[in-house]
């Protein structure tokens, strides 16, 4: 991509979320990134709107970064973007197409186009507590046990069976909880009767992207949080939760609060 295209890229982001998005952060990463396709749109030589699609799995195909200059939208240039980005999913043989937005007013063009609504995460936040000790870190070895005990639990259907985690919305299975727990990104309860993942790199506040479990159990693993934010001198912790998650109550019992402020994670599928 060709240096001007770069700036008129970041000058795009500019306009998205009150000037926070994370695109420029990521821009060179995905540029030169050989196992991604990022591309861009253009309109008598001018950089409109910007896309990625990334491999995450064998059959899965990613789709983010979906951004449009304000000076274009409303002209069917996101809806086209998508669209090809379909196409070539479903040339290259993948069997599914997912995305991760917190943007509401997405939501009418992927449902259009076929996407099926996998999750809907609310934000529940919590403030640090000092004093106390962490939750554990598991095994990789103890992956596939947590996996089991993840089939039964109702939390796994609440979230359509993936991780509702912007870098990649992957299935929650053994293969990813051992991989996680490689990278210490996996918090257990008492006797394992309660599981957490945690996005890396965080910076504010200690991100969760997967809870499962209920009662005394989950309740415990969510102050441990709080105690283990505390340690990494954050501000507290940032639990994504669907909208029916069976673990509501323990959540407020725990000192949680839905944050209207941070809005919505949803996370879509399509079936190609």
């Amino acid at each position: 991509m060709r240096p001007a295209d770069r700036d008129r890229v970041i000058e795009i982001s500019g306009e998205v979320w009150e000037g926070t998005d994370y695109l420029p952060d990521v821009f060179d990463q995905w540029a030169s990134d050989p196992g991604a396709s990022f591309q861009a749109a253009e309109l008598e030589g001018t950089v409109v709107g910007v896309h990625r699609l990334r491999p995450i799995a064998r059959h899965v195909m990613f789709y983010e970064g979906l951004r449009v200059a304000s000076s274009h939208r409303r002209r069917g240039i996101a809806r086209a973007m998508l669209q090809q980005a379909i196409g070539e999913t479903r040339g290259l043989g993948f069997e599914q197409l997912r995305l991760y937005t917190g943007n509401p007013d997405a939501r009418r063009l992927f449902s259009a186009e076929g996407f099926r609504l996998l999750t809907d995460c609310a934000v529940w936040t919590a403030r640090r507590v000092e004093g106390g000790d962490p939750p554990r870190l598991p095994a990789p070895s103890d992956a596939p046990a947590l996996a089991e005990r993840l089939r039964g639990d109702p939390a796994l259907a609440a979230y359509g069976g993936v991780v509702a985690d912007w870098h990649a919305t992957l299935d929650v299975d053994a293969d990813l909880l051992g991989h996680m727990a490689e990278r210490g990104l996996v918090r257990v309860g008492a006797r394992g009767r309660g599981l957490a993942l945690v996005r890396q790199r965080a910076r504010r506040q200690l991100p969760v992207t997967f809870l499962a479990g209920s009662g005394v159990a989950v309740q415990d693993l969510l102050t441990g949080l709080r105690f283990e934010a505390d340690s990494l001198d954050m501000g507290g912790v940032a639990v994504l939760a669907p909208v029916e998650h069976p673990a509501a109550e323990d959540l407020s019992e725990a000192g949680y609060d839905v944050s209207e402020r941070e809005g919505h994670a949803y996370v879509y599928a399509l079936d190609l």
